[in-house]
């Protein structure tokens, strides 16, 4: 009798321990998964910080050309050239405020940004506003734009 129950023991014992092998390697399993995706997110996210780091230093040169110029043509504008390019005051302000700083009386320079503050929708978005309307100008405008020193000529 004490043979039988020291064999079903053990029976149940080994049972016990394939079952938590087979856990164990399923959670492990899990695991590499989770790890993979983890670093799969980070390796993605930093290429889109890059792409976006390099879309806000483009679009902060050209607004430093922009703002720190202010002869077009005969006219002389007070706070630079912003308005020639950018018509709308609310996109002004909020590139004033975002993403560049005025330093002297006519010199600008991007304002310092941190990453976090880069991947909000509304900062990619002036900042597409920027580059879509000053590609705009380039072509509707090319005598304005090599005065603005914004033509590679």
């Amino acid at each position: 009798m004490i043979t039988i129950l020291g064999v079903v023991f053990g029976a149940l014992a080994f049972l016990a321990t394939l079952w938590g092998v087979y856990y164990s390697r399923n959670q492990l399993r899990e695991a590499k998964k989770l790890r993979q995706e983890n670093q799969t997110f980070i390796e993605k996210q930093m290429q889109e910080d890059d792409v976006w780091s390099e879309k806000y230093a483009k679009a902060g040169m050209l607004l430093c050309k922009i703002a720190g110029t202010r002869i077009v043509g005969n006219v002389l504008y007070r706070n630079g050239a912003l308005t020639v390019v950018f018509h709308d005051e609310n996109v002004r302000k909020l590139i004033v405020s975002h993403l560049i700083e005025q330093q002297g009386s006519h010199e600008y320079i991007i304002r310092p940004y941190d990453l976090p503050q880069l991947r909000l929708k509304p900062t990619r978005d002036l900042i597409d506003v920027v580059l879509a309307t000053t590609e705009k100008f380039k072509e509707e405008q090319p005598d304005a734009t090599k005065e603005l020193g914004l033509s590679p000529d």
